[in-house]
């Protein structure tokens, strides 16, 4: 993205073009990632990482920017950087509430990046090639940003059955909900998923979407007409759909 885009770019954010702070949050993401990583102590290592801090930033990102101008793209991101340090502490300060040996090793589960990836494969299967590859870091930004534009239940559902890779029964339990209602939270929560990850994916591959700024997503329509746009997302490596993908929900 050149520094006119950039420009452009935050312009249309502070119009309130949804599309374009994806853009923006997607472009800032690896900087973001590092300097959230460098902040997490080592003692919550094998309960925090990076990726979970930066799913709750996108969520406020996309919430609050509506009460915010930006100057220039520097003072976007310190403003990215600001929300991302203060759900830093939060987690911090929620785990160490918890009660529990912070420093007893725990599984991770399935490296988020990987995870990211294969989801955005998932739903991508059947498209054509595009013109160019997109980075797993990439895959990972686009993944957060976009879960942070569905509903809290919806983007939970999906973290975890397809980002933690835990079965519908044990989501149900831990939700407290029937398995029939995390398969339909499911199911509305990715096709809600492959309508948002049509731009961004388009712009990955295609670079800067001249028509994408002219007209802004009609996310209603797409539901209506009962699909969304298409999301071109092959990744640097074979793509593979994810792993268990027969105990998880139908794709849409």
């Amino acid at each position: 993205m050149s520094d006119g885009e950039l420009a452009q770019d935050l312009v249309r954010v502070v119009n309130g073009d949804r599309d374009a702070l994806q853009r923006l949050i997607v472009r800032y993401h690896a900087q973001l990632h590092a300097v959230v990583a460098r902040r997490i102590p080592a003692a919550l290592g094998a309960r925090l990482d990076a990726e979970d801090v930066l799913q709750q930033t996108y969520v406020a990102a996309f919430r609050d920017v509506g009460n915010c101008t930006f100057e220039t793209p520097a003072g976007f991101r310190k403003w990215l950087e600001a929300i991302a340090l203060a759900r830093l502490l939060d987690a911090q300060r929620a785990l160490r509430r918890q009660k529990r040996d912070i420093a007893r090793q725990v599984d991770p589960g399935p490296a988020l990046s990987d995870s990211c990836s294969d989801l955005l494969a998932h739903l991508a299967a059947g498209d054509s090639t595009p013109s160019r590859k997109i980075r797993r870091s990439e895959a990972v930004a686009a993944v957060l940003s976009s879960l942070a534009q569905l509903s809290e239940a919806r983007r939970t559902v999906i973290r975890q059955v397809y980002l933690e890779q835990r079965s519908v029964r044990e989501v149900a339990e831990r939700l407290n909900k029937s398995e029939a209602a995390i398969h339909q939270l499911c199911s509305r929560g990715l096709k809600d998923l492959r309508e948002v990850l049509g731009a961004i994916t388009e712009y990955l591959t295609h670079g800067y979407p001249s028509r994408a700024l002219r007209r802004p997503r009609r996310r209603g329509r797409a539901r209506e007409a009962g699909r969304g746009p298409r999301i071109r997302s092959w990744f640097r490596g074979e793509p593979t759909r994810p792993a268990g993908s027969a105990d998880r929900c139908a794709h849409p």
